[in-house]
C-alpha cells in the first residue's frame, strides 16, 4: 500500500459495502480506519474526534467538547496522544490539547506499540518511526511502512522501487521476504504470497501449516483465520489445523469469541466450536464481527436501500438500521452518517444520539 497525502494507512476496507465518498470519508477518518484504532479511554474516560464548524475538535463520551475545534483533520487518541493536522502537516497533541510533537509531517499513523509511522515528505525514502517524544526510533530511509509493531518489533515495509513487501527489524535490516504481497502481524501470524501460493508465517518466518492454504481473511483474531475450500468458508486455528469445517457462504473474523457468518443466505453467529449461537434477522445482508459487544450490519429488506445498523451477542437489534453510513462501536459510542446534508453522528448503544455535527470535509 502506498503513502498518499490521506493519514491513514488502512482507509480502504476491502470488502465493505461501497459507500458515500465524502462522508464516508470523513466517518472513516474519525473512526481511525479499518484496522483496531479507536478512542482512547484512561481514568478521565475516552476522547473522540467530531467536526465542528469545518474544523476538528474532540468530545467525550457524552457528548460534551474537551479540545476545540481548531485542526483541519485529526485521528482517534492512541497511547496518550493523538494525530492532529494543522495548516497541512500532522504533528501529535496530548490530552490536554497541548502540541507535544511539531506539525512536520505529510502524513502520519496513530501510535502503536511506542511507535508512530510518519512520513516526511521528503523524496525516494520519505517514511520512518518516532517514539512519543517525536524522536527517531528508524530514520527515513523507507518508501511507505504499512505496520510497525510485529513481533519483537517487526516492521512491514518497502526500501526500494519494485521490491516486494518485506519485514524488517528495528535497525532496517531484512528479517523475511520480500513477497509478493504481505500483511501485517496480529497474534504472532501474518498472511503472505509467494511463487508457490499463500501462507500463514510465524514469528520466526517458518511457514504454518507446512503447505499453502486459500486463505479468506487478512489476518487472525480470536486465535482464528478464515479459509476458503470449494467455494465455502471455514476457520483454521493458530496451529494450521481447520478447526471449523469449510461450509458457510461467507464469514467473518472472530471477536468476543463469536463470528458471524453466512448460510443458505441467512446471517448467523458461530462459537469456536462452529455451533450456530443464534441467528440474526432476516433483514440482514452482511454483518461485521462483533466490536464493543455490537455487530455492524446492513439491511435492505422492505427498504429502498441500504441502511446501516446494529445486533447484539443475542441476535436482537441494538439499534435499528436507519442509517446512511456507519463504523463499529468503539469505547461506548459509535459514528454514524446521514447523506443528506453530509450529517456526522455519534451514538450510544441504545442508538440515542450523544453528539452531531456537519462533517469537517466540506
Amino acid at each position: 500500500m502506498t503513502w498518499t497525502s490521506e493519514p491513514s494507512l488502512r482507509e480502504s476496507c476491502a470488502g465493505k459495502p461501497a459507500l458515500s465518498i465524502a462522508l464516508g470519508a470523513i466517518l472513516i477518518l474519525l473512526s481511525g480506519g479499518c484496522g483496531n484504532s479507536s478512542s482512547e479511554t484512561t481514568a478521565t474516560g475516552p476522547l473522540f474526534p467530531a467536526p465542528i464548524g469545518g474544523a476538528t475538535g474532540f468530545i467525550n463520551d457524552r457528548g460534551k467538547v474537551v479540545i476545540p475545534a481548531r485542526y483541519e483533520s485529526a485521528l482517534p487518541f492512541s497511547e496518550g496522544l493523538a494525530a492532529v493536522r494543522h495548516e497541512g502537516r500532522w504533528g501529535y497533541i496530548d490530552r490536554s490539547g497541548k502540541e507535544v510533537i511539531p506539525y512536520l509531517y505529510l502524513a502520519v499513523e496513530s501510535f502503536r506499540g511506542g511507535v508512530a509511522i510518519v512520513n516526511t515528505g521528503l523524496p525516494e525514502h520519505p517514511v520512518g518511526l518516532i517514539d512519543p517524544r517525536g524522536a527517531w526510533v528508524i530514520p527515513p530511509i523507507f518508501r511507505f511502512i504499512t505496520a510497525a509493531d510485529g513481533p519483537n518489533g517487526l516492521l512491514l515495509a518497502q526500501k526500494e522501487p519494485g521490491e516486494g513487501p518485506t519485514f524488517y527489524d528495528r535497525s532496517g535490516n531484512r528479517s523475511y521476504g520480500p513477497y509478493h504481497q504481505a500483511f501485517p502481524f496480529f497474534q504472532d501470524r501474518a498472511r503472505v504470497t509467494n511463487d508457490t501460493g499463500e501462507w500463514i508465517i510465524d514469528q520466526t518466518g517458518s511457514f504454518i501449516p507446512k503447505k499453502p492454504v486459500a486463505l479468506d481473511a487478512t489476518h487472525y483474531s480470536d486465535g482464528m483465520i478464515a479459509v476458503r475450500e470449494n467455494g465455502k468458508v471455514g476457520y483454521m486455528d493458530l496451529d494450521g489445523q481447520i478447526a471449523i469445517e469449510p461450509r458457510y457462504d461467507a464469514g467473518g473474523a472472530f471477536a468476543e469469541g463469536l463470528a458471524p457468518v453466512q448460510l443458505n443466505g441467512r446471517w448467523l453467529f458461530i462459537d469456536k466450536s462452529g455451533r450456530t449461537v443464534v441467528g440474526l434477522p432476516e433483514e440482514v445482508t452482511f454483518a461485521e464481527p462483533l466490536s464493543d459487544g455490537l455487530s455492524l450490519v446492513t439491511a435492505e429488506a422492505r427498504q429502498a436501500t441500504r441502511k446501516f445498523g446494529y445486533v447484539e451477542k443475542d441476535g436482537k437489534w441494538a439499534v435499528k438500521p436507519t442509517w446512511d453510513e456507519a463504523q463499529p462501536f468503539r469505547d461506548g459510542l459509535a459514528i454514524v452518517g446521514i447523506w443528506r446534508g453530509e450529517v456526522a453522528v455519534y451514538i450510544n448503544h441504545k442508538g440515542k444520539r450523544v453528539w452531531e455535527g456537519r462533517s469537517a470535509a466540506r
